[in-house]
């Protein structure tokens, strides 16, 4: 089988396809495959262990086929851009097909968010601006659908974030060039009102901690964020996104420390000293 050939056309002796089919043979079925297919080693990456119908992540909420999850979780266990690229191409051929004929059904619409969310990390350019901005696009969809649907809420609170920390040039260029007007939207109060709305109502996904965290942390608020950076550690790592969350909270955690530390102790050198230079003026603004 080619790469790049949608497997779901040789799933069986009979050619049935495992889109729209969430039992436990199918996915059993996906592991297996995709371990023919070369990504045995993707699938045991960074100490995740291999990746399992019964290790169902937080974000894969009621109505995610298997067949998709599997191959998002697959795709963030790899360093191998190529690799990833293709498992996430392949997670959008499987999202495509669940959710086709069913404009009404939010999880799998909400699935192809996922995937979309997935393949503008992993992009560049153009490609990367027009991926986002169609993600963008599903999930107004989704909250047109469910205005009070959760993970819709994070996945648009991650993206405006997203577009407001790239620069200004950036920005208009993708916004104005490249296609992604849809994007203008974006603002870090609204990324703010959607990635708060979704801790509160999914507080179980350690991703709405940490991207509410970085949030908060990006917006010179270190102390909350740290607060909140600790909602993450008490959460089940049952899978490779969420080790990656676990992980990066660490990270994060150990850096924002060390930069409060540092602000406390300027503060204290600014009270004890004064501002009595045009130096010392400069430092404790």
């Amino acid at each position: 089988m080619r790469l790049g050939q949608p497997f779901l056309e040789c799933a069986s002796p009979e050619r049935v396809p495992f889109v729209g089919t969430i039992g436990r043979l199918n996915t059993t079925a996906l592991v297996a495959m995709l371990m023919l297919m070369g990504f045995s080693s993707t699938l045991f990456a960074q100490g995740t262990g291999p990746i399992s119908p019964d290790g169902r992540p937080a974000w894969a909420v009621d109505g995610v086929p298997d067949t998709v999850w599997i191959l998002v979780e697959a795709s963030w266990t790899t360093d191998d851009q190529d690799r990833r690229k293709d498992l996430l191409n392949q997670a959008e051929i499987q999202a495509r097909a669940a959710s086709e004929g069913r404009p009404q059904d939010v999880a799998r619409r909400f699935a192809l968010a996922v995937v979309l969310m997935s393949r503008a990390d992993a992009e560049g350019g153009r490609t990367r601006v027009r991926t986002s901005s169609e993600f963008h696009g599903e999930l107004e969809a989704i909250l047109e659908l469910d205005p009070q649907y959760a993970p819709a809420h994070h996945l648009m609170g991650r993206l405006y974030a997203g577009v407001r920390r790239t620069n200004r040039v950036t920005r208009w260029i993708a916004t104005h060039l490249l296609g992604g007007g849809a994007l203008k939207k974006a603002t870090w109060q609204a990324a703010e009102e959607y990635l708060s709305f979704a801790e509160q109502q999914a507080p179980e996904v350690s991703d709405h901690h940490l991207q509410l965290a970085t949030l908060y942390a990006d917006t010179d608020r270190l102390q909350l964020a740290l607060q909140e950076l600790e909602h993450v550690f008490p959460r089940p790592v049952v899978s490779p996104m969420e080790r990656r969350v676990w992980q990066e909270a660490l990270e994060v955690k150990e850096e924002w420390g060390r930069k409060l530390a540092r602000e406390a102790e300027r503060e204290l050198g600014c009270r004890r000293v004064g501002p009595r230079t045009r130096r010392h003026r400069a430092a404790c603004e």
